[in-house]
């Protein structure tokens, strides 16, 4: 499995894709099936499946009930600010325990 750099794996999402790009997001609970294929800059909504045989077109967009398809103007941003935020916050919340034994 090859995942390229800044995707987004949201809670829940599944990706058994061979080859992922660049710049991706794939949303809560989505999944792509092991025979699809990520270009670079491609959103996959919640909760919204693809699991043919096939490569997604670069800036793709799979929205909606139906998985409906359109391809978008420009790639998403990407989530630099989203990860300077965690890796700022988390240690606040990651407290660990001092052993009991001396």
């Amino acid at each position: 499995m090859k995942i390229g750099n800044h995707n987004v794996f949201e809670v829940g999402s599944q990706c058994e894709a061979v080859n992922v790009g660049d710049n991706n997001i794939l949303e809560a609970k989505s999944k792509i099936g092991r025979y699809t294929s990520v270009s670079h800059g491609c959103v996959i909504g919640a909760k919204c499946e693809v699991t043919s045989q096939e490569t997604l077109p670069e800036n793709t967009v799979i929205y909606g009930q139906c998985c409906s398809r359109r391809v978008q103007g420009e790639r998403p941003v990407p989530q630099t600010l989203q990860l300077d935020f965690l890796t700022k916050i988390l240690p606040n919340y990651h407290h660990l325990k001092k052993s009991s034994r001396s």
